[in-house]
C-alpha cells in the first residue's frame, strides 16, 4: 500500500507542476504589435526558449515502426512510467529463501522473496487503473487540469492498460509458482488455494483484462467493427473493476476511483445530450426531447461522396477546436462519430449554426450517404434527416498571443482549420496578423464543400484590394492591420472534364472539372468557376497526381511572410500528414533564436487527425 501511494503522491506532483505552470506562466505584455521580444521580461524569453527547445526535440515522432504517429514526448512519458514501475517494483523487497518444515510430514515449504514481488506488482497494477481509466474519458479531468484534448492521452491508455494486463499475469505467474510448487503437500496445498473465492475473482478478472487487449487490437477491431469495440470495452471494463474489487477488497479504493471516474465521464455524457436536446433553452416549446434537424447537401467526386451537415440549433456556442458526436436515429441510436464543426461558434447570444464536412466511408457514414442519395432522388432536393449531438468535447485551440498563423488542411480536415481562420481574423485585439490558409483536395470541384466560407474569405481578400491595402511578404494587408493568404493544392487530375479558363498568377491555364458524377450540374460547374476566379493572394496550384512538400509550405511562410513574433502551424488530415508536419515544426523551433530576441525560432503546433 506504501508504495502505491507513494506512485499517486508522484503523479499528484506532477499534476500539480503542470497546474501551477499554466497558472503562473509568464504572459506577453500588452505592447503594440510586431517584434515585442526585446519588450518582454528576461522570464518570458527563458520560458519560450526553452519550450522551443522542448519542442524541437520532442514534436518528431519516434520508433515509428513500433508506436506509429506517435511523438517523442508521448514515448518519453511511457517510458519514464515504465522505468518508475520496474524500479519501484523491485525496491525494498528483500531477496532470500527458506526453508520451513512442514508439521507432521517429511515435506517443507519454500519461501522465497517471490510472494512479495507479485503482491507489490499486483498492487500497483490496482493502483495505475484509474489513471488508465482518466486517460480514456472524454469529460477527462486531465484534460481540465492540463489543457491538452483528451484525445491525445489515448496512447496512453491504451500502453497503461498493456501494463497493467503485464503485471497481472506477473502477479498470477508468480503465485501459481508459490501455490503449486514451493508450497506442500500438493496437490492439496493448490486445490485449496484455488478453490477460494477470491481466486475465483481474481481468474475472472484475468479473464476480462485479457479479453480488452485482445479486442482492443486494431486487427480485431477491424473485424469486429468499432461499435461492438467501443460498447464491450466499457462494459467488460466495469466487469474488470467489479472483479477486482471481488478478488482483492483490501485494495477496493482504487476500483472505487476507477468506478467513480467511469460514473462521472458517463453522467456527464447524459448531461450534455439533456442540456442539448431536453429544450430548456427553448421555453415556447417547453422541456422534452428533440432531436436536431439537419440539412444534408452532397457532393460526389471520382474518389467518393462528401456530405455537408448544416443546421441551427440552440445551445451554448463551443470553442473554437472542438468537437462534437453525431448520433444518427435514423440508422442507429447506439452509434455516435467524432466531427469538428466548419462553422465558427457564435459571439453574439444567437442560436449557433452547425456545418459538418464528412467524407463518406463504411459503416455509419457510408449507410448515411446511401440515405441521403436516396432521399435526394426521391423528392428532388436536398436529403434531411435528425440528428443527436454531444459535445462539445476537447479544448480551445485559439493562442491570442501568437503573431503568425499558418493553416494546413488535408481534404475534410478543413473542418479543423477553418474556424481557426475566421477567429484569427475576426479578433481584432488577438496579435496574430500574418495569416496563411493552406488546403489540399484532390479534385477542383471539392472546393463546393465549403463553397459559402471560401466566397467570404475571398470578400475579405477583395476589400484589401482598396486603400488601406498594402502587399508585403506577398501576403495582402487587410484593414486595419490583418494579411491573408489563401493557397489550394489540387492533387489529381480529373478523368473526364469541362473546361474553364481562370488565370494562375500572370498565366491563363485550362482547369478541368471532373464530371465522373451525373450530379454534377451546369450549376455547379458555375459555382466553382466563381471559387476558382482569379484574385490577388488566392492561389490555386494543379499538381500532376502529386502531393505538395509540407517542409516546403511550413518553409516558404516562414521565410517569405513572417517578420517578427511567435507563429502557430494549425493542421488537420490523414495520419501521414501529421507526420510530415510535425517535423517540419520541429526543426524550425530555435531556443537559442528566441533567448537571443528573434521569436521567428519559435513555432507551435496543433495537429488534429479526425478527418470529419
Amino acid at each position: 500500500m506504501l508504495y502505491t501511494f507513494i506512485l499517486w503522491a508522484v503523479i499528484g506532483g506532477i499534476l500539480l507542476i503542470v497546474v501551477l505552470n499554466r497558472v503562473f506562466r509568464p504572459k506577453r505584455a500588452n505592447t503594440s504589435h510586431g517584434n515585442e521580444l526585446e519588450k518582454q521580461s528576461l522570464l518570458y524569453r527563458a520560458w519560450r526558449s526553452t519550450a522551443s527547445v522542448i519542442r524541437r526535440y520532442t514534436l518528431q515522432e519516434g520508433l515509428p515502426r513500433l508506436f506509429p504517429n506517435t511523438t517523442r514526448l508521448q514515448i518519453l512519458i511511457l517510458a519514464t512510467l515504465c522505468i518508475y514501475l520496474i524500479i519501484f517494483s523491485l525496491v525494498g523487497i528483500v531477496y532470500k529463501t527458506w526453508i520451513t518444515p512442514i508439521k507432521n510430514s517429511d515435506k517443507h515449504n519454500t519461501r522465497t522473496g517471490l510472494g512479495g514481488f507479485s503482491d507489490r506488482i499486483g498492487a500497483l497494477a490496482y493502483a495505475l487503473t484509474p489513471l488508465t481509466i482518466a486517460l480514456s474519458t472524454r469529460d477527462s479531468i486531465l484534460s481540465l487540469l492540463t489543457g491538452v484534448p483528451y484525445q491525445h492521452f489515448q496512447f496512453l491508455h491504451r500502453w497503461t492498460g498493456r501494463i497493467i494486463l503485464v503485471q497481472s499475469f506477473i502477479h498470477t505467474i508468480g503465485w501459481t509458482v508459490i501455490e503449486g510448487k514451493l508450497y506442500q503437500p500438493q496437490p492439496k496445498v493448490y486445490n485449496d488455494f484455488i478453490s477460494q473465492k477470491y481466486m475465483i475473482w481474481g481468474i475472472v478478472a484475468q479473464g476480462l483484462i485479457t479479453f480488452l487487449f485482445v479486442f482492443s487490437l486494431r486487427p480485431v477491431i477491424r473485424w469486429t467493427g468499432y461499435e461492438f469495440f467501443r460498447k464491450t470495452h466499457l462494459v467488460v471494463a466495469g466487469l474488470y473493476l467489479g472483479a477486482c474489487w471481488g478478488h482483492w477488497s483490501r485494495l477496493a479504493c482504487w476500483m472505487i476511483a476507477s468506478l467513480g471516474l467511469l460514473g462521472l465521464d458517463l453522467g456527464a455524457r447524459i448531461l450534455r445530450i439533456c442540456l442539448i436536446h431536453m429544450g430548456y433553452k427553448d421555453g415556447n416549446k417547453g422541456l422534452g426531447f428533440r432531436a436536431i434537424q439537419t440539412r444534408v447537401e452532397s457532393f460526389r467526386d471520382p474518389t467518393g461522396m462528401i456530405l455537408r451537415l448544416s443546421f441551427t440549433h440552440n445551445h451554448e456556442p463551443w470553442k473554437v477546436g472542438q468537437h462534437f458526436y453525431l448520433t444518427f436515429p435514423a440508422l442507429s441510436i447506439w452509434q455516435s462519430h467524432p466531427f469538428t464543426p466548419a462553422s465558427m461558434p457564435p459571439i453574439e447570444t444567437v442560436p449557433p449554426a452547425h456545418a459538418y464536412i464528412i467524407r463518406a466511408r463504411n459503416g455509419e457514414t457510408g449507410k448515411l450517404a446511401a440515405l441521403a442519395e436516396a432521399g435526394e432522388k426521391g423528392n428532388g432536393e436536398d436529403f434531411k434527416t435528425s440528428v443527436i449531438l454531444t459535445g462539445p468535447y476537447g479544448c480551445s485551440v485559439v493562442d491570442r498571443e501568437v503573431s503568425n498563423l499558418l493553416a494546413i488542411a488535408g481534404g475534410t480536415g478543413v473542418s479543423f482549420t477553418l474556424p481557426i481562420i475566421n477567429a484569427a481574423l475576426s479578433d481584432e485585439s488577438s496579435h496574430t496578423r500574418n495569416i496563411e490558409m493552406v488546403w489540399i483536395v484532390r479534385h477542383p470541384e471539392n472546393l463546393a464543400w465549403i463553397a459559402p466560407e471560401l466566397l467570404a474569405l475571398k470578400s475579405r481578400l477583395a476589400r484589401g484590394t482598396s486603400a488601406d491595402r498594402t502587399e508585403k511578404g506577398g501576403a495582402v494587408t487587410l484593414h486595419p492591420s490583418k494579411r491573408l493568404r489563401i493557397r489550394i493544392f489540387v492533387t489529381r487530375a480529373p478523368e473526364t472534364a469541362t473546361h474553364i479558363h481562370p488565370k494562375h498568377g500572370d498565366t491563363e491555364k485550362d482547369v478541368e472539372i471532373s464530371s465522373a458524377s451525373s450530379s454534377t450540374s451546369v450549376s455547379n460547374i458555375s459555382g466553382i468557376q466563381d471559387l476558382l476566379k482569379p484574385q490577388p493572394d488566392f492561389h490555386v496550384t494543379y499538381l500532376d497526381h502529386a502531393h505538395p512538400l509540407i517542409p516546403g509550405i511550413i518553409d516558404s511562410f516562414m521565410d517569405e511572410t513572417v517578420e517578427s513574433g511567435r507563429t502557430q502551424v494549425a493542421a488537420s488530415g490523414p495520419p501521414a500528414f501529421g507526420t510530415d508536419i510535425r517535423a517540419a515544426v520541429a526543426r524550425r523551433n530555435e531556443g537559442r533564436r528566441v533567448w537571443r530576441r528573434d521569436e521567428r525560432g519559435d513555432v507551435e503546433c496543433v495537429w488534429d487527425d479526425r478527418m470529419g
